[in-house]
């Protein structure tokens, strides 16, 4: 069982330069902090050098602490 949901490793993936079903990064991925998927997410969306203002607004808005800590 990965510790994100599939569309994001597949975004993760592609985001590193590798196939969206290539799996041989994923322990890599499983080992990266959240903080980091959750950018590199956002920029294989188009999303660049925004994940820390949408982090203050999620926590701003939504009230849920999104801590830098594993």
């Amino acid at each position: 069982m990965s510790k994100y949901s599939e569309e994001v490793m597949e975004k993760v993936r592609q985001r590193l330069g590798v196939d969206e079903n290539d799996t041989t990064l994923d322990l890599d991925i499983a080992g990266m902090h959240q903080s980091t998927v959750f950018a590199h997410c956002l920029e294989w969306e188009g999303v660049i050098g925004y994940d820390q203002v949408i982090r203050r607004w999620i926590e701003d808005i939504y009230g849920v602490e999104l801590n830098e800590e594993d």
